[in-house]
């Protein structure tokens, strides 16, 4: 079967430093944040019959379609969901000079929401990387959120201000240049990513999962923009996890050894009102590739802390 993923990509015209482009989806949406050009998908709901809002916020390599399947459901349910491409994944911004801290995004969807959306809370909910996107978001912007949830998230202790001196050599373009083309030429291939999600996933993807995941990665300048993220990742603020205050859903799977649970446990253990879940059976990427188990211990858990109240 012909992925979504392939067939929708045709429709970009250029991507080079922030060039925008085609809409890829039908339910794509484009906002400039700061100059940056933030790509996401909006699945709406009738405001009579609208029971709240959600935020998916992907993880590295990842894109929109991660949480796909989800927002699909949530909708069905009743739920508006925008599920947001962070720079310069997907289809968002492939500019290498980007702030690509975790605080610099939180800050970003805060501004998107509240440009884009005003007037509404959020459940707000990431994955891997973006679990600790989301769990600044929640430190930073409490008042804006009914809940947070970290999906196998690669959450922090502390962050501080500032950030560490970075090689001078990282922040030559010729040199990020040769090794972006070199990236995109030998890396980002079709046999790596299959490899890379088997391991993620837990057992094979399918052809539609591969070009979802690859397709994104090689449009021009990518591997040039993840490889500069060390030389642009300046946290705008200090912040610390036994600060949460918004109420916090865990989930991981059992499996996972791509964001172990038991090396987040200390990280967890400093949070106040969360509820952990944990996934027999499950890898790294459990909203994928269990679905059904994910949904149902997702969305009891929301009930049964009255989040979606």
């Amino acid at each position: 079967m012909k992925s979504r993923i392939t067939t929708v990509f045709t429709l970009i015209i250029t991507v080079f430093s922030g060039t925008a482009i085609a809409f890829p989806f039908e339910n794509s949406h484009q906002v400039y944040v700061d100059d940056v050009r933030i790509h996401y998908r909006y699945w709406p709901v009738a405001k009579e019959e609208l029971k709240g809002s959600f935020l998916l916020v992907h993880g590295f390599a990842g894109s929109t379609f991660s949480w796909q399947e989800v927002a699909d459901s949530l909708q069905n349910l009743g739920y508006a969901v925008v599920a947001v491409d962070l720079p310069p994944f997907g289809f968002s911004d492939k500019s290498s000079r980007i702030n690509r801290s975790i605080t610099a995004h939180a800050e970003r969807l805060h501004q998107l929401i509240h440009t884009s959306f005003p007037g509404r809370t959020w459940h707000l909910a990431g994955h891997s990387m973006g679990g600790a996107v989301v769990q600044a978001y929640a430190l930073m912007y409490p008042e804006d959120l009914n809940s947070v949830t970290f999906v196998a998230g690669a959450l922090f202790s502390r962050i501080s201000e500032g950030g560490q001196q970075v090689n001078f050599l990282l922040r030559l373009s010729p040199l990020r240049f040769v090794l972006g083309e070199l990236a995109e030429q030998w890396f980002i291939t079709g046999n790596r990513v299959e490899q890379l999600l088997e391991s993620a996933y837990g057992k094979p993807p399918t052809e539609e999962q591969v070009n979802a995941y690859l397709q994104p990665l090689r449009i021009p300048g990518t591997a040039r923009a993840i490889l500069s993220s060390a030389a642009y990742n300046r946290e705008i603020r200090s912040l610390e996890a036994n600060a949460l205050e918004v109420p916090a859903i865990a989930i991981w799977g059992k499996e996972d050894t791509w964001v172990n649970y038991r090396g987040r446990k200390p990280v967890l253990e400093q949070m106040q009102n969360l509820h952990l879940v944990l996934l027999e059976d499950t890898g790294h990427n459990p909203m994928e590739t269990h679905f059904d188990a994910f949904m149902k211990a997702w969305l009891a858990a929301l009930q049964g802390m009255h989040y979606t109240q």
